[in-house]
């Protein structure tokens, strides 16, 4: 789970940077999404009690993960150099996200908490590994 983190806080960076340069894609409209999306189950991971919530988070967040996915791919694509950025770096330009960008990964941290809280139940397990595999994606 640490390396979905680690893609996903790369990933927000890359976008931002990438956005700066232009390109046919909008970037600022796939940070958006890609935020929204995050947020949206980082709060569901937050509400979860039960191994089956866990599971069904997972799997809406990877469902999500998965249709933003092309258009985050063309956007690395069209800008290969993008992929060697640190996580930490958002361009110019792009303080309307700094808010959200800073305060995913500390929230990111509770989600860590519930997964290690479910973590051995075997439904948790698949719907990582899913999960995982979705992200892995982005680097193909």
């Amino acid at each position: 789970m640490k390396r979905i983190l680690t893609l996903s806080v790369l990933f927000v960076a890359l976008l931002a940077f990438q956005a700066c340069g232009g390109g046919g894609n909008d970037p600022k409209s796939v940070m958006g999404d890609y935020l929204t999306v995050t947020e949206g189950y980082i709060g569901e991971m937050e509400k979860c009690e039960s191994a089956a919530d866990v599971v069904k988070a997972t799997d809406n967040f990877a469902k999500n993960m998965e249709s933003l996915i092309p258009r985050m791919q063309a956007l690395m694509e069209a800008h290969p150099e993008l992929k060697g950025m640190k996580g930490d770096q958002l361009p110019e330009g792009f303080e309307q996200f700094k808010g959200r960008f800073e305060s995913i990964a500390p929230r990111m941290m509770g989600v860590m908490g519930k997964l290690m809280k479910y973590g051995n139940d075997p439904a948790v397990k698949e719907a990582n590994q899913r999960l995982q595999k979705v992200m892995m994606s982005l680097q193909d």
